[in-house]
């Protein structure tokens, strides 16, 4: 989307935090939405803008009913809130109190249309629309003490239209080969972003994700190469989330973070009362949710140290 004639710049608010990389399934979402969290459980006006055509729905705000839409727009989810400030050039409208302190401009596949608007736009009015998404969060922007980004993968558009509008960039990955890959994509766009649209954008850390925590030599190798496409220089987080799959996709299923499923536990039903048919086994909650919830509210701690760190 960008070509060789620089965009005018819009410094993005103090801790505008984008997850971005070049490949899906690499637990970005779930990074994003758990930041997002954990940030407004600590107090801070937290702003989570989802630009991604899925809509994961790890809040619970569709299957749920939770937060408050706004009154004069019809719709914004499935992405359409995100699409229509766009095409509109309107300010973003977040639906509210998701959770307390917790805004959500939701995605969805809506949002896919988005990278046609700008290559359209981009022929009549040049690279400046790639500070789009900055111009809709900027009547807003003091609103929040944090704004978190989830960009989507494999969409440069889209991509460059987050880093235009964040200070701070955190990149997760997996282990394997394409995850690794995927980074390239992200750093090209992170260069060509800072040099012709934001310039106050930084790369704060990369972070392994859903991995065996005791495969430190594989883990060695995988920084390794992280710093290999990133720079040698980047920042490279020690938490590692580990692979629990049936924890994960409980909490998801019930729309609630890792800690707040965590917090069900006391109350679980059993094995025993899954056998007596007094419950079912989604209602028994799994003990290896409490180690999960651990390891995620370290690592949203170490990331928002890290940007701390380039502030």
């Amino acid at each position: 989307m960008l070509n060789e004639n620089p965009a005018q710049p819009i410094e993005p608010p103090e801790g505008s935090t984008a997850l971005g990389t070049g490949k899906g399934g690499v637990g970005k979402s779930t990074v994003a939405a758990h930041l997002a969290g954990e940030s407004a459980a600590s107090g801070q006006r937290t702003l989570l803008v989802c630009v991604t055509g899925q809509d994961d729905d790890d809040l619970g705000i569709k299957r749920f009913g939770r937060g408050t839409h706004p009154t004069n727009c019809p719709t914004v989810m499935d992405g359409e809130g995100l699409y229509r400030a766009i095409h509109d050039r309107t300010p973003l409208q977040p639906i509210r109190e998701v959770r307390p302190n917790l805004d959500v401009v939701p995605g969805g596949p809506r949002v896919g249309e988005i990278s046609q608007i700008l290559m359209l736009r981009m022929l009549q009015e040049g690279p400046g629309v790639v500070m789009s998404l900055a111009r809709s969060l900027a009547p807003i922007a003091s609103f929040y003490d944090r704004v978190i980004f989830d960009s989507a993968p494999e969409d440069d558009a889209l991509e460059q239209l987050v880093l235009a509008s964040a200070k701070y960039l955190m990149v997760p990955t997996r282990s394997d080969t394409s995850s690794i890959g995927g980074m390239e994509r992200i750093s090209k766009n992170f260069k060509v972003v800072k040099q012709q649209a934001n310039p106050y954008l930084e790369v704060a850390g990369a972070f392994l994700y859903g991995s065996n925590r005791s495969a430190t030599l594989m883990h060695s190798a995988v920084r390794r190469q992280i710093r290999k496409t990133l720079g040698e220089g980047t920042p490279i987080l020690d938490e590692i989330v580990g692979y629990r799959e049936v924890p994960a996709r409980n909490a998801r299923e019930l729309g609630l973070l890792f800690g707040e499923y965590a917090e069900m536990l006391p109350n679980s039903a059993t094995k025993y009362d899954v056998k007596a048919g007094r419950a079912t086994e989604a209602e028994v909650v799994p003990d290896s949710i409490v180690p999960l919830a651990k390891e995620m509210r370290t690592l949203n701690q170490e990331i928002f140290d890290h940007c701390r760190k380039e502030a």
